[in-house]
Protein backbone atom coordinates (compact mmCIF):
# COMPACT_ATOMS: atom_id res chain seq x y z
CA UNK A 1 0.00 0.00 0.00
CA UNK A 2 1.45 3.57 -0.92
CA UNK A 3 1.04 6.46 1.28
CA UNK A 4 0.37 9.77 -0.88
CA UNK A 5 0.99 12.94 0.31
CA UNK A 6 -2.83 15.28 1.06
CA UNK A 7 -3.16 18.85 0.75
CA UNK A 8 -4.81 20.14 4.05
CA UNK A 9 -8.34 21.57 3.69
CA UNK A 10 -8.21 25.31 3.56
CA UNK A 11 -11.09 27.58 4.50
CA UNK A 12 -10.91 30.95 3.90
CA UNK A 13 -12.69 34.63 3.20
CA UNK A 14 -11.20 35.99 0.09
CA UNK A 15 -13.20 39.05 -0.66
CA UNK A 16 -14.23 41.39 2.41
CA UNK A 17 -14.17 45.27 3.32
CA UNK A 18 -10.93 44.93 4.55
CA UNK A 19 -9.38 43.09 1.20
CA UNK A 20 -11.50 45.69 -0.77
CA UNK A 21 -9.88 48.35 0.56
CA UNK A 22 -6.34 47.33 -0.12
CA UNK A 23 -3.68 47.19 -2.94
CA UNK A 24 -1.79 45.29 -4.81
CA UNK A 25 -1.57 40.96 -4.88
CA UNK A 26 -3.20 38.52 -1.48
CA UNK A 27 -2.06 35.29 -2.46
CA UNK A 28 -4.80 32.31 -1.78
CA UNK A 29 -4.27 29.62 -0.02
CA UNK A 30 -3.97 26.62 -2.65
CA UNK A 31 -1.67 23.95 -3.64
CA UNK A 32 1.36 23.43 -6.17
CA UNK A 33 -1.24 22.49 -8.76
CA UNK A 34 -4.17 25.14 -8.12
CA UNK A 35 -3.35 28.35 -6.74
CA UNK A 36 -5.30 31.83 -6.65
CA UNK A 37 -4.47 35.42 -5.90
CA UNK A 38 -6.69 38.32 -5.31
CA UNK A 39 -5.48 41.56 -7.86
CA UNK A 40 -6.44 44.98 -6.65
CA UNK A 41 -5.94 47.86 -8.62
CA UNK A 42 -6.80 51.72 -8.46
CA UNK A 43 -4.95 52.19 -10.91
CA UNK A 44 -2.45 50.62 -13.46
CA UNK A 45 -2.23 46.50 -13.48
CA UNK A 46 0.47 44.35 -15.54
CA UNK A 47 1.38 46.96 -17.54
CA UNK A 48 4.49 44.64 -19.78
CA UNK A 49 3.45 41.99 -22.23
CA UNK A 50 4.44 38.75 -20.98
CA UNK A 51 3.20 35.49 -21.06
CA UNK A 52 4.03 32.22 -18.51
CA UNK A 53 5.01 28.87 -19.97
CA UNK A 54 4.23 26.63 -18.05
CA UNK A 55 0.82 28.22 -16.56
CA UNK A 56 -2.55 28.31 -17.50
CA UNK A 57 -4.42 31.08 -15.69
CA UNK A 58 -8.05 32.54 -15.25
CA UNK A 59 -8.51 36.41 -14.29
CA UNK A 60 -12.28 36.10 -13.17
CA UNK A 61 -13.21 39.93 -12.69
CA UNK A 62 -15.37 40.60 -9.22
CA UNK A 63 -15.45 44.51 -9.29
CA UNK A 64 -14.27 47.46 -11.44
CA UNK A 65 -13.27 46.48 -15.13
CA UNK A 66 -10.40 45.46 -16.77
CA UNK A 67 -8.40 46.40 -20.20
CA UNK A 68 -6.52 43.27 -21.70
CA UNK A 69 -4.33 43.37 -24.25
CA UNK A 70 -3.61 39.66 -25.77
CA UNK A 71 -1.33 38.04 -27.94
CA UNK A 72 -0.10 42.24 -28.62
CA UNK A 73 -1.34 45.45 -27.89
CA UNK A 74 -3.84 45.91 -30.60
CA UNK A 75 -5.80 43.01 -29.38
CA UNK A 76 -7.70 44.75 -26.74
CA UNK A 77 -10.77 43.22 -24.82
CA UNK A 78 -12.50 45.11 -22.04
CA UNK A 79 -13.77 42.16 -19.06
CA UNK A 80 -16.04 43.46 -16.24
CA UNK A 81 -17.88 42.26 -13.34
CA UNK A 82 -18.60 38.85 -13.34
CA UNK A 83 -16.90 38.41 -16.39
CA UNK A 84 -14.04 36.26 -16.90
CA UNK A 85 -10.80 35.72 -19.46
CA UNK A 86 -9.03 32.55 -19.80
CA UNK A 87 -5.07 32.41 -20.91
CA UNK A 88 -3.62 29.48 -21.96
CA UNK A 89 0.51 29.04 -20.97
CA UNK A 90 2.14 30.88 -23.57
CA UNK A 91 -0.01 33.28 -24.55
CA UNK A 92 1.25 36.73 -23.93
CA UNK A 93 -0.59 39.09 -22.30
CA UNK A 94 -1.16 42.83 -20.16
CA UNK A 95 -4.05 44.18 -18.66
CA UNK A 96 -5.03 48.04 -16.66
CA UNK A 97 -7.81 49.01 -13.97
CA UNK A 98 -10.06 50.76 -16.87
CA UNK A 99 -13.36 51.65 -15.19
CA UNK A 100 -14.29 53.88 -12.56
CA UNK A 101 -14.21 51.28 -9.20
CA UNK A 102 -11.06 49.77 -8.45
CA UNK A 103 -10.24 46.56 -10.25
CA UNK A 104 -10.31 43.64 -8.14
CA UNK A 105 -9.40 40.30 -9.90
CA UNK A 106 -9.53 36.56 -8.64
CA UNK A 107 -6.34 34.36 -10.74
CA UNK A 108 -6.81 30.75 -10.47
CA UNK A 109 -3.25 29.09 -12.05
CA UNK A 110 -0.54 27.36 -10.03
CA UNK A 111 1.60 28.06 -7.19
CA UNK A 112 5.00 26.79 -9.32
CA UNK A 113 4.35 27.54 -12.86
CA UNK A 114 3.68 31.72 -12.26
CA UNK A 115 7.33 32.06 -13.84
CA UNK A 116 6.89 34.85 -16.77
CA UNK A 117 8.85 35.51 -19.76
CA UNK A 118 9.10 39.49 -20.49
CA UNK A 119 11.41 40.83 -23.40
CA UNK A 120 12.49 37.18 -24.12
CA UNK A 121 13.80 36.98 -20.86
CA UNK A 122 12.74 34.54 -17.62
CA UNK A 123 11.43 36.17 -14.92
CA UNK A 124 10.97 34.35 -11.52
CA UNK A 125 7.67 34.52 -9.37
CA UNK A 126 7.30 36.69 -6.62
CA UNK A 127 4.39 34.40 -5.09
CA UNK A 128 6.70 32.67 -3.10
CA UNK A 129 9.30 35.55 -1.81
CA UNK A 130 9.28 36.67 1.34
CA UNK A 131 7.52 40.22 0.50
CA UNK A 132 4.23 38.51 -0.81
CA UNK A 133 1.33 39.01 1.35
CA UNK A 134 -0.62 35.72 2.11
CA UNK A 135 -4.15 35.08 2.80
CA UNK A 136 -4.12 32.68 6.11
CA UNK A 137 -6.75 29.99 6.20
CA UNK A 138 -9.22 30.04 9.26
CA UNK A 139 -8.62 27.47 11.54
CA UNK A 140 -10.92 24.55 11.73
CA UNK A 141 -12.79 23.07 15.04
CA UNK A 142 -11.90 19.62 14.07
Amino acid sequence: MTTEKKTAIKVFTFLDDDIRAGEGDINLPGSDELSGVIKRYAAGGENRMHSHPTEDHTFYVLEGEGTFHLDNDANVLLVGRNEAVHIPRGSSYWFESSGAEKLIILRTGTQLGSDRIIDGKLVPSQRTTGNAKHLKPKELPF
